[in-house]
């Protein structure tokens, strides 16, 4: 989802000069030399001056792509959207989450006609021991938009086969999601260490959070607030963002990186990290010690940060 990558890729500024900048150099190799014709075949200038027709761009009426108000919709359905879901041979929808990652899903609201409903806010829950996260803690559109889409998230719980169930609802209208949980051990991740007085990222991701014009904003337990300041030990997985074999700035995942858009365990399940000495790339669990900053308020899509952090031993 396009609101994911936005989100996430914040926390690489550098990511979006290099699009900005490929996007340039290919527009300049693809100019006209004296800037005087048009190639071959090509518009001239008088046709690249050109105004489109008014309401070119919009869809007829009467079109299935014209968007309904929730208020005037009727025989609504609603529809799951996910990267990694699939129907199971009893044809209910299935989504595959690791213990304590994070996963970015969404639902599309239609009437029968095809046409989708806009500004309706559908009800969540969830029976199990993942959590979810409404709509307000993934982005600041909280009611569906003219595509008739609104987000929502999961953070796994422990391993349940298949036992937590998530329930969406719009008037008469429901889709229902069964979260099947897998642990690091059975997925064949390495086992994270035992580390003695450190940081449980099972306390770190009950921060609640929420998104308000592009700023995120967090709500800390009491037992993370209170380490504010003080040195800390944390154990995760590395997630680069240089290009070099020893990083001094990276992310700390809860769990083993996928998806360079995706990052595991999402803003309260990740800390970024600065370690002014370096630390060697490595692609078994790390456990690191440093300086603890909660951030309240956060543009980056990540609300921890570990200063002067150096390896240490479990």
């Amino acid at each position: 989802m396009m609101a994911q990558c936005f989100r996430e890729s914040a926390v690489r500024p550098w990511a979006a000069s290099v699009a900005v900048c490929a996007i340039a150099a290919f527009a300049h190799a693809q100019a006209p030399d004296d800037g005087a014709t048009t190639p071959s075949g090509g518009l001239t200038p008088t046709e690249l001056a050109a105004e489109p027709p008014p309401g070119w761009s919009e869809s007829a009426p009467g079109s299935s792509n014209v968007p309904v108000s929730a208020a005037e919709a009727t025989d609504v359905r609603i529809e799951v959207l996910a990267e990694t879901g699939y129907l199971d041979e009893q044809g209910r929808y299935v989504v595959d989450l690791l213990e304590r990652d994070y996963a970015y899903l969404a639902v599309q609201l239609e009437t029968g006609a095809g046409r989708p409903v806009q500004g309706a806010v559908p009800t969540f829950s969830i029976e199990g021991t993942s959590r979810l996260l409404g709509p307000a803690e993934v982005s600041s559109q909280t009611a569906t938009n003219e595509s008739g889409v609104v987000e929502f998230a999961l953070i796994g719980g422990q391993m349940n086969l298949g036992r937590d169930r998530v329930q969406i609802e719009f008037g008469a209208a429901s889709a229902e999601i069964l979260v099947n949980v897998i642990s690091l051990r059975a997925a064949g991740f390495p086992m994270p260490p035992a580390v003695e007085d450190g940081v449980p990222w099972e306390d770190l991701m009950r921060a609640r959070v929420q998104y308000r014009d592009m700023t995120l904003f967090a709500d800390f337990p009491p037992e993370v607030a209170e380490l504010a300041g003080q040195t800390v030990k944390v154990w995760g997985f590395m997630m680069p963002l240089e290009a070099d074999l020893e990083q001094r700035r990276f992310l700390l995942a809860s769990n083993p990186p996928s998806c360079f858009f995706h990052v595991p365990g999402g803003p309260a399940g990740t800390v970024e990290v600065f370690a002014p000495e370096g630390i060697e790339v490595s692609w078994d669990a790390v456990v690191l010690e440093g300086r603890f900053e909660p951030q309240r308020e956060s543009e980056t899509g990540v609300v921890y940060r570990l200063h002067d952090a150096r390896l240490v031993e479990p």
